[in-house]
């Protein structure tokens, strides 16, 4: 599934299986140096990233999820 992402400022597209954590998509594909993961549970909040001005847990959200 091919994904538009704007990640600090820049647009990027990205080819990954619509099930695939934000967090992997960040951390494994495009590589932003301050994305982390902590506890691997979304329980310690290490792995929330902004989206659209809001705070989510990056380990929970699919990247096909739009909002």
């Amino acid at each position: 599934m091919s994904i538009r992402l704007k990640v600090n400022g820049r647009t990027t597209a990205v080819d990954v299986p619509g099930d695939t954590p934000l967090l992997w998509v960040l951390r494994d594909t495009l590589d932003p140096v301050g994305t982390k993961c902590g506890c691997g549970m979304a329980q310690c909040g290490a792995c929330t990233v902004h989206l659209n001005g809001a705070g989510c847990i990056g380990s929970r959200r699919t990247s096909a999820r739009r909002t």
